[in-house]
């Protein structure tokens, strides 16, 4: 087990002192990713590669590519403490280090981290927004957020910097409406054309071990919503079968999910269970060759495994050129082509230099797979016991397969596979869709991704009703609002879903009656009809003056109170007249940024909402398939006002104290704010 320490600082230094002393324990007494790790090398085998923001893993040139002198030490050192007391397979510490490099040469012309201010972690920020999209700058700015709290605590810098927050605000997951949304909903599902392509395939029952491989994988993310790292870690006795509660037998397989869920039996519903069956014993078919090997070298590690092809001579006996290629499994046609297959593999080609125990030490042990026997320690799968063990080249279709040395299938082997990977220019890279003859109804190539599977299995649960934590943990989450994520369902279903719950109550045309005098929450409150409603030139609004006055006068189009009636061709003139203005001041606010006029940033950030709110209701009003006469209330959970601006005032000396704001948070809950 790798060494790691808590470090803590010595009051009585300075930062800087502080700050040698925390690279020379991470650089002397860290044993994270080895004890035999070369510190000096700029990439750690998969571990990190210490290169600047936006420069890819291939073709980097150490001169100019990689993190500035003065500052890599301490980013070696803040990431080996870091992925030591809390691994992830995300890395995001990289993402922060890289961002506030770029920021402090910005600022200073010299990565110096003693020079981390709160402007170098705002610019830090601004810069992670640019390198990264949306969901991966949300994590590389908590992850600023963290390293300035930590150099703060650690006291390796002169600065306090442990009240920065990240301001970039996580991607909606939420379900929007409009053509984008449902063109965003389209891309994480796979297609009719490619599940019925693949189910041919499987149905077919192909003997191509590469074409096995990817079919029975793909039935196998059909049968479960799983993620492809945990499927292609199962281990070969993962099916169980148990009697329920009405004595029926249910079939599952023992899964280790990621993200912090643990271990489970995921189990696979009745319809699919033949499906499931087939696609493990034909993946058992395939690899048990794979399995005895690595059985073989778990228990004789100094012998020489004897597979059929293998040379019957007693293992000190030299070996001609023929003989030690056919032992090492290269095609040995005749003595020319054996010496070519060793010489390809930096072997002496000539008669006489191996006998199989010097093949078996020198060359074999020396090749097989980086921590072996374990495929994976965490979870406690050897290779032996790996439902996907393999030998090398096995889905190989030009190099033959590997009889002595192991080797495992990762996500990219199994995902470019179902993709035709364009940027081949010199090769024609052929997915299973391509060597089956499949296209799409308008002849273009088929794709797919794993992860797709595994939102329409979550997408089907939804519209099936399955209960959350039921989903979550039929899934593998570790927390059941992850599963909005994975909910692609229309804004058009999820109406009728509710409207089956509560048929009085609809999004669409007239909304039910109270039920008698008994308390109902806020959210019930606004779904229905409201005794009082005032015309305004786009709609009209039901903002109840009973309770509080209007705090969006003059914003009709930006408030969560206007409703809009689908149908009134004037009003959405005036509609889309708004847009073009607002389009205009956006402009103008781009403009103003780039002049730095003082208070650009707020105009820009207001007029860039408003536009990105009206597209969305120009969208919907012009939009054929909603009938005219629906109601169209759009929520609007950053719209301005001033009790909202005070919530959410988070940062600075005048921060709300957690229990002032939890009562604040409560009187916003009475008064409606951010429901309706």
């Amino acid at each position: 087990m790798a060494e790691i320490f808590h470090f803590t600082p010595k009051k009585e230094l300075d930062a800087a002192r502080n700050l040698n002393e925390f690279i020379s324990l991470c650089k002397n007494q860290l044993t994270v990713f080895g004890a035999d790790l070369n510190w000096d090398d700029w990439a750690w085998a998969k571990a990190a590669n210490f290169t600047k923001g936006g420069i890819k893993s291939q073709g980097v040139n150490p001169d100019s590519d990689l993190l500035a002198s003065e500052f890599m030490d301490f980013a070696k050192s803040y990431f080996r403490y870091q992925q030591g007391h809390k691994p992830t397979d995300a890395k995001n510490e990289l993402r922060a280090l890289r961002s506030v490099e770029k920021a402090l040469l910005n600022r200073h012309g010299l990565a110096d981290v003693s020079k981390i201010s709160i402007s170098v972690l705002d610019e830090a920020a601004v810069i992670a927004r640019q390198f990264y999209v949306k969901t991966a700058a949300y994590h590389a700015g908590r992850e600023i957020e963290r390293l300035a709290k930590f150099v703060s605590d650690k006291n390796l810098v002169p600065e306090k910097l442990d009240s920065w927050r990240n301001p970039i605000k996580r991607a909606n997951d939420r379900v929007n409406t409009g053509q984008k949304a449902k063109a965003d909903r389209e891309k994480k599902l796979p297609s009719f054309d490619v599940l019925e392509a693949m189910a041919e395939i499987f149905a077919s029952n192909p003997q191509s071990p590469r074409d096995v491989f990817i079919s029975s994988v793909f039935a196998m993310l059909m049968c479960a919503p799983s993620r492809i790292t945990e499927v292609l870690l199962l281990p070969v006795d993962c099916e169980v079968e148990e009697k329920d509660s009405q004595g029926d037998i249910q079939y599952g397989w023992r899964f280790y999910s990621g993200k912090g869920f643990g271990g489970d039996i995921k189990w696979i519903p009745k319809i699919m269970v033949p499906i499931a069956k087939e696609a493990i014993a034909r993946i058992k078919s395939l690899t048990a060759p794979a399995r005895d090997l690595a059985k073989w070298v778990e228990d004789n590690p100094q012998k020489f495994y004897r597979h059929p092809e293998c040379p019957d001579f007693d293992s000190t006996t030299k070996l001609t050129a023929i003989e030690a290629a056919m032992a090492l499994g290269f095609v040995a046609r005749d003595k020319t082509s054996a010496q070519k297959s060793l010489a390809g593999m930096k072997l002496k080609p000539h008669d006489y230099s191996y006998s199989l125990d010097k093949l078996w030490n020198d060359y074999v042990m020396y090749r097989q797979p980086e921590g072996f026997p374990w495929l994976s320690k965490e979870q406690g799968i050897k290779y032996s016991n790996s439902l996907f063990c393999m030998t090398r080249n096995l889905l190989s279709e030009q190099k033959g397969s590997s009889p002595v040395i192991l080797w495992a299938a990762n996500v990219n082997v199994f995902n470019s596979d179902l993709s035709p990977r364009e940027s081949l220019k010199q090769v024609q890279h052929q997915s299973i869709f391509d060597r089956y003859g499949y296209k799409d109804a308008q002849g273009n190539r088929l794709k797919a991704t794993s992860h797709q599977m595994r939102h329409l299995l979550s997408t089907i649960a939804e519209r099936g009703g399955m209960a959350q934590d039921e989903l979550a943990k039929w899934a593998g989450r570790a927390d059941a609002k992850q599963n909005r994520v994975y909910n692609q369902m229309s804004e058009f279903e999820m109406v009728v879903r509710a409207e089956q719950f509560d048929p009085s109550k609809s999004l669409f045309g007239p909304v039910g009656e109270a039920k008698k005098h008994i308390p109902v929450t806020i959210q019930e409150f606004n779904t229905l009809e409201k005794g009082t409603a005032h015309v305004t030139e786009y709609g009209f609004c039901v903002h109840d003056y009973t309770i509080s006055p209007c705090d969006k006068y003059r914003d009709c189009l930006n408030c969560a109170e206007q409703v809009c009636l689908k149908g009134e061709e004037e009003k959405l003139r005036r509609i889309k007249a708004q847009l073009a203005e607002v389009e205009e001041q956006f402009k103008a606010s781009e403009e103003a940024i780039k002049e730095g006029l003082a208070g650009a940033d707020r105009w820009f950030e207001y007029h860039q909402h408003t536009l990105t709110h009206l597209r969305q209701l120009v969208e919907i009003l012009e939009d054929p398939t909603v009938p005219d006469g629906s109601l169209l209330k759009l929520s609007n959970d950053k719209s301005f006002s001033q009790t909202n601006r005070v919530l959410r005032n988070k940062h600075g000396e005048n921060r709300l104290k957690q229990e002032h704001q939890k009562l604040a948070e409560q009187a916003k809950a009475l008064l409606g704010g951010g429901l309706g």
